[in-house]
């Protein structure tokens, strides 16, 4: 089964996960620790109202349990907020270099590299700034009475 189908034969509950705000966010926050309803208002800036049903949902999901007033996840949960996590993760670094992305042949990373691509979010892509580096040994080889020649990115010294 390809991941189109799993996709079209998963229940409604998972892809509500990701049409619902609060759920993702409610997900997402547990996902660092346990939260209690107070704090998951404060974080999702949304209402009792609007939260309880929601956690209501992800109970009979079997994804969050509450203990002494304090939600968590279960390992199930835990399971399926990483993922979510990382999907975020892997979305955002994306849009943070489309222009890099866009502009390199990906199709010969391996695609077990390619799912890790979230781990570069906190990376920056250096442009090349048309500063010639070399130029300080270049004058250094010329006062020495040496030729220093860059061809198509190639190095060479001439003496």
């Amino acid at each position: 089964m390809n991941h189109f189908e799993i996709y079209k034969n998963m229940d409604d509950g998972v892809q509500a996960i990701y049409r619902s705000r609060l759920l993702t966010e409610i997900l997402l926050s547990l996902n660092e620790g346990s939260r209690k309803l107070s704090q998951l208002r404060e974080i999702t800036e949304s209402t009792s109202q609007a939260i309880i049903p929601k956690l209501r949902k992800l109970e009979a999901d079997h994804l969050i349990e509450t203990k002494e007033h304090e939600y968590f996840l279960t390992s199930a949960g835990k399971i399926v907020a990483s993922g979510i996590a990382d999907s975020f993760v892997t979305f955002w670094t994306i849009n943070k270099f489309k222009h890099f992305w866009l502009r390199h042949y990906l199709e010969e990373i391996p695609s077990p590299l390619l799912k890790e691509i979230g781990c570069l979010y906190e990376s920056e892509v250096f442009r090349d700034k048309g500063t010639k580096v070399l130029n300080v040994y270049n004058n250094q080889f010329v006062k020495a009475g040496l030729l220093f020649l860059t061809l198509a990115g190639i190095n060479f010294l001439i003496c």
